[in-house]
Order: structure tokens, then sequence, then C-alpha cells
């Protein structure tokens, strides 16, 4: 079971900039390292996961929780 999804994430800030269809998950007792340049939507992703932003297309999902619909559960359970 994946803790974290991430399916098809956009959030186009025009310019080029934002995410652009992203697309990963990670499961259970998985460790995964999130890295990249300057620019490369991290922090945008992160983001949309702890539900500060609303996706423009995709989903995001932590637990089986969306992340835009329940972030007030996401972030007590963080």
């Amino acid at each position: 079971m994946s803790v974290i999804s991430i399916i098809n994430l956009t959030r186009d800030y025009g310019g080029g900039r934002g995410v652009f269809n992203l697309s990963f998950s990670v499961g259970e007792g998985e460790a995964f390292g999130f890295l990249g340049p300057n620019g490369a939507g991290k922090t945008t992703t992160i983001r949309h996961l702890m539900g500060f932003i609303r996706p423009q297309s995709g989903v995001c999902s932590i637990g089986g929780l969306d992340c835009w619909r329940c972030s007030d559960k996401i972030q007590r359970w963080l």
C-alpha cells in the first residue's frame, strides 16, 4: 500500500515554472529521497501534499486521504 501517492500533479505558474504531470508513490516503510535543482518544483509538491495549495489537475493523497480536502486531518496526523 502506498502511504504517499501523487498522480499527474500539475501546477503551472507560467513561463515553464511549476510542476507538470508529476507521478510517484511511496510505500509504507520505504525510504524516499526528494531531490532536484532550484526551481524543480520540490517545495510546490510539498505544499500540495500538506494541502496548502490546490492542484490545477491531478491527485495527491497521504494515508488514503486527499491532501486538499482532508488537509486538516493530514496536518494533525503529521
